[in-house]
């Protein structure tokens, strides 16, 4: 099955939203792993039970202009999404406490 991992950066007004979110996804689109990164640096790892996905719907369906490279914005919040290595997303669900 084939895996890749994303980064996504959110910049928005202060809020108890994460500043950026790390996607696993799996081959047919789903997620079964992400990491919500918070403002203060707390790191809050989410994995799907038996193959499920932790986002409604196809991946890729729903950050397809994100995955094109363009950013989206609207009332003061932008988001960007980059493609990083499985080492990188290893190294912040270990960060996070996931095991």
């Amino acid at each position: 099955m084939i895996v890749s991992h994303y980064r996504c950066d959110w910049t928005h007004p202060p809020s108890e939203d994460p500043v950026a979110i790390f996607y696993e996804v799996d081959g047919r689109g789903g997620v079964p792993r992400l990491i919500d990164v918070f403002a203060d640096g707390r790191r809050v790892c989410a994995e799907a039970e038996y193959g499920g996905s932790l986002v409604e719907g196809a991946f890729r369906d729903m950050a397809a202009n994100l995955l094109e490279g363009h950013a989206a914005e609207h009332e003061g919040e932008r988001l960007t999404l980059t493609p990083i290595t499985a080492a990188m997303f290893e190294d912040e669900w270990t960060a996070g406490g996931g095991i």
